[in-house]
């Protein structure tokens, strides 16, 4: 596949991650960050579906859950899960399909456990990164059967997938960025989030008043430095994603929800 076409359709597949970009500069950690007032803004039995398109081209579908609150490390956790795979017609030229898993602390709100296991046409990456913020160490697992890599990681970070869901739990007001503690692998960030109005937006799940954030990209590659990723929100105690559009020099990349299910029932 040509190498402009497969950057069209990673970006689209991960644009859900949030994911750090490539060539981002390692920041100092003393940042404030804005209130949590929204603690429980997801809960076990959530399910979000996406349609991920190029321009008015589908490519893909993804989906983002909270399947159950599991015990890592004798502490308790919300297990996210975030699945992306290209359409049977995409198959054909660059079949996908990857999955993010996330172990959330329910009480700390930080990252005990991150998986990620990517297929990509030919290319295959297992990774898996386990955090004792107790003792300021995290093992990072490059493949399924190496050697785990000691890391000094201080403090509570969230991995990239943790982070969309630690967005959702805070008081957003226009205007006012928040500041996430960032972990990818084996990089530290600090990601801001930019937010930047109210917008009403009509997606196949439904119509939505919704809140309008902005992760701070720095990199240069195929992303612009600025509008590169937009998130809508909905303006409520969920903070529900409902749409993302990823800009890039030769077109848009949207996800746009397609179905949902709050659980908690």
């Amino acid at each position: 596949m040509h190498n402009e076409s497969r950057k069209i359709w990673l970006v689209a597949l991960f644009t859900l991650m949030l994911a750090v970009p490539a060539g981002a500069q390692e920041q100092s950690l003393a940042t404030q960050n804005g209130e949590r007032i929204h603690p429980h803004a997801f809960q076990v039995g959530e399910k979000l579906d996406f349609d991920i398109s190029f321009e008015f081209v589908k490519g893909g579908t993804a989906r983002m859950q909270v399947s159950e609150i599991a015990d890592i490390q004798g502490n308790r956790c919300y297990h996210f899960v975030s699945t992306a795979k290209s359409t049977l017609t995409v198959d054909h030229i660059y079949k996908v399909r990857d999955q993010i898993d996330s172990w959330r602390d329910v009480e700390g709100g930080f990252t005990r456990l991150y998986k990620k296991k990517l297929r990509e046409g030919k290319y295959k990456s297992d990774k898996r990164v386990e955090y004792f913020p107790e003792d300021s160490t995290a093992f990072m697992y490059r493949r399924t059967d190496a050697k785990p890599e000691t890391l000094s990681v201080t403090g509570h970070v969230q991995d990239v997938l943790s982070a969309l869901y630690d967005v959702r739990t805070f008081d957003l007001k226009v205007g006012e960025p928040i500041y996430i503690d960032l972990h990818d692998i084996d990089k530290r960030y600090i990601l801001k989030i930019d937010v930047l109005g109210k917008e009403r937006v009509k997606v196949p799940a439904g119509t939505f008043d919704c809140i309008i954030v902005e992760p701070l990209l720095t990199s240069s590659g195929i992303f612009r430095k600025e509008g590169a990723i937009q998130v809508w929100l909905t303006d409520d105690a969920n903070h529900m994603p409902v749409l993302m559009k990823s800009k890039l020099y030769f077109g848009r990349v949207w996800a746009k929800l397609t179905k949902y299910d709050l659980g908690g029932k």
